[in-house]
């Protein structure tokens, strides 16, 4: 079978990497795969797509426009080109993962009387919206992908799909497997203090001021407790260094800003993780990656996160309020003994669950299901 992935955008945000990821995989397991992305529109320093995909080796097409801003000119140049490239390399299916792609793809090959399956993965943090566009799209596609349970029941309610036609996959992680870096000294850490870990885009939308009243109280009873902030954004000055400077925790807080080489050493000076909403994708790459290196986390009991971390087994999950979190880390943090036995848990549920070959196989089986029709 040949497998034709579109992504319509080319930043390694969101639901990037777990696309990149699940193609190189599925290229290991021998699936004739191919994805298309967006070109980079100028000459940009950091990862992208293209980078990624390139670096890992993964078969690609850079022929469409795949733009998901407006522009008629783009998209009527893709319902062209996606059709004929379906046509020429005879495509068993295509699989699509953001709404622009999506659309495109039904647009381009919807009205044919023999032309690929088209599946969607939702990576939506709460679900793709239920409209009448959506509606629409959903009634003419042929199998949908989420990596939760509850995502796809809310799914399946809102667009009727039958149980065939769903797929539910595990959220896959790359371990890191490489040397790390002592950081403590870099980030002004002393080797007695326990280290509150968050990563994220610093947007007042994720929680944030849970965590720094939580820290507060934590301060309060822990004289050598710090709280550690990596990620960037624009708005960092009005959801993270005024609300800190309002708790008066600001001495406390360590902002490492955005870091992409020593990311993994950074994370290896938390002792505890700790996030209350995921991003926008839904699917916390960052949570994951941390408890894969053996580190235990806090979550609050919203969207996926209660479906990654089992609650006193190699984490906890609270309810969205700073009493609970602040008890739950005071918990963690003073028992060395629970901490190491929740990290260990941690890291064998990434070992065991989250490994891509895991997803790659599951994913081949379906595209399989649905092509012998169900």
């Amino acid at each position: 079978m040949k497998i034709l992935q579109l992504f319509s955008d080319w930043k390694w945000t969101g639901p990037a990497e777990p696309v990149v990821s699940l193609c190189e995989a599925l290229s290991k397991e021998g699936v004739d795969i191919t994805i298309a992305y967006r070109k980079t529109p100028l000459d940009f320093p950091e990862r992208t797509v293209g980078k990624e995909v390139k670096a890992r080796g993964v078969k690609y097409h850079e022929g469409f426009r795949l733009n998901r801003y407006f522009s008629l000119k783009d998209w009527l140049s893709d319902h062209i080109a996606i059709r004929s490239y379906c046509i020429e390399n005879k495509v068993d299916i295509i699989h699509t993962n953001l709404s622009h792609d999506h659309f495109t793809a039904l647009f381009s090959l919807g009205f044919g009387r023999h032309r690929p399956l088209i599946i969607r993965t939702d990576h939506k943090r709460d679900g793709m919206p239920d409209n009448m566009f959506m509606k629409w799209a959903m009634a003419r596609t042929d199998g949908l992908v989420t990596y939760s349970r509850r995502i796809m029941e809310k799914d399946k309610r809102s667009f009727g799909l039958p149980e065939q036609r769903t797929c539910i996959i595990p959220p896959g992680i790359k371990t890191h497997r490489g040397p790390l870096k002592d950081m403590k000294k870099t980030l002004g850490i002393m080797p007695d203090e326990k280290i509150i870990g968050v990563i994220g885009r610093l947007k007042p939308d994720r929680g944030y001021d849970i965590i720094f009243k939580a820290f507060k109280q934590v301060r309060e009873k822990m004289e050598k407790a710090k709280l550690l902030i990596m990620g960037r954004s624009s708005q960092i000055e009005r959801s993270i260094k005024q609300p800190i400077a309002g708790l008066g925790i600001e001495r406390d807080v360590i902002l490492a800003g955005y870091i992409v080489e020593d990311y993994f050493s950074v994370i290896s000076t938390f002792d505890v993780f700790v996030m209350m909403r995921a991003g926008s994708d839904g699917t916390a790459r960052a949570l994951r990656e941390v408890m894969s290196m053996g580190i235990p986390a806090i979550v609050s009991d919203s969207g996926m996160l209660p479906e990654l971390v089992t609650d006193h087994i190699d984490g906890f999950v609270v309810p969205p309020n700073e009493d609970t979190l602040a008890d739950r880390l005071m918990i963690t943090l003073t028992d060395d003994n629970l901490r190491a036995r929740l990290g260990a848990n941690a890291a064998e549920k990434a070992k065991t669950q989250w490994d891509y070959s895991i997803q790659a196989k599951k994913i081949a089986e379906f595209y399989e299901g649905l092509l012998k029709g169900g």
